[in-house]
């Protein structure tokens, strides 16, 4: 792998963070393949509370995301600490430091709101380098496990009409 591919995954990673925290669904959902996958893990939990599976379905999850948190908070994802553990001229498998933070809508400073690693395998595609799956490994549940059913459902829901509509 060229320092040039090292150098654009690093720039999709950037655009993962800026298109999420800028409320763009579709510049966010563009960072995946076609039929990546985004999983959330949290401690105490050996299954995922959040998996999406499908780029259509991660851009509905942010969408919905968006619309619930509008006005009530902003959040920054800052990547730190990014190590390729293995490199190929076709994919990438690379780790990421995740911090996030966030500030309410009543001007406090931000806080830290979660912590984690992403597991990721980067996929080389005629568009460039896409997330192929990306496993977030909390360091602690910030509250996702107590919604984790009704992701799990919407979840379910939006890989089924992706399958429908695209056969």
């Amino acid at each position: 792998m060229s320092l040039e591919d090292k150098l654009a995954i690093h720039e999709m990673i950037a655009q993962y963070s800026y298109a999420y925290d800028s409320k763009d669904a579709d510049g966010f959902a563009q960072v995946f393949v076609e039929n990546g996958v985004f999983e959330i893990f949290v401690p105490g939990k050996t299954m995922p509370v959040v998996r999406l599976q499908s780029r259509q379905a991660i851009r509905a999850w942010v969408a919905q995301r968006r619309h619930a948190r509008l006005g009530r908070f902003t959040s920054r994802h800052d990547h730190a600490d990014m190590l390729f553990d293995a490199l190929t001229a076709e994919e990438a498998r690379v780790r990421v430091m995740i911090l996030v933070t966030r500030r309410d809508a009543t001007e406090t400073p931000p806080s830290v709101h979660l912590t984690g690693v992403y597991h990721d395998v980067w996929r080389k595609t005629p568009e460039g380098w896409r997330l192929a799956h990306r496993a977030a490994y909390a360091d602690r549940d910030p509250g996702f496990a107590q919604e984790g059913e009704v992701r799990h459902a919407g979840c379910f829901i939006w890989q089924a009409a992706d399958t429908l509509a695209h056969g």
